[in-house]
């Protein structure tokens, strides 16, 4: 890896990883009916984005996804000792919602833009931009979810 990769990726690690990582942990925190205990979440997204980095690895495409679900999965079962199962359908759930977010607006906002995906793939900045409306949209989810298992004494114990 090139000086300016090991540099753009730093960047992309603290602007669009760990913000992104913290967001994922929100939200699958919320659909468990956890608190949001923010020393875990911390650590769980830390951790996370640190397991970001497999899309160095020679993989097919799409496994480095599968490998952060389950990594995401298991670093919730070991830190708040939820069940594995209900762990993965909470991450599988907020998965999709990223996948459905991203269908919807990736292709009009690269059209309107007239960038490719490469193009800001390359560039952090331009990758920390084009995820932030998905990001957005899991923060309100896990907001409103969270107020909603406040309200309702839907914490786990």
């Amino acid at each position: 890896m090139t000086e300016l990769n090991i540099q753009t990726e730093l960047i992309a690690f603290f602007i669009q990883d760990i913000p992104e990582s913290i967001i994922m942990t929100l939200v699958v925190f919320s659909f468990l009916c956890l608190r949001f205990e923010w020393r875990k979440v911390f650590k769980i997204a830390f951790l996370l984005a640190l397991f970001n980095l497999v899309r160095f690895l020679p993989l097919a495409p799409g496994m480095n996804t599968v490998i952060l679900m389950i990594a995401l999965a298991v670093l919730i079962n070991v830190f708040t000792g939820t069940r594995m199962s209900k762990a993965f359908i909470a991450v599988l759930v907020s998965s999709v919602i990223v996948l459905f977010l991203e269908m919807l607006y990736a292709k009009p906002l690269l059209q309107l833009t007239g960038l490719s995906y490469e193009a800001t793939f390359v560039n952090p900045f331009l990758r920390a931009l084009f995820s932030l409306p998905y990001q957005i949209v899991l923060l309100v989810i896990a907001i409103i979810k969270n107020l909603y298992n406040q309200r309702g004494g839907k914490f786990a114990a």
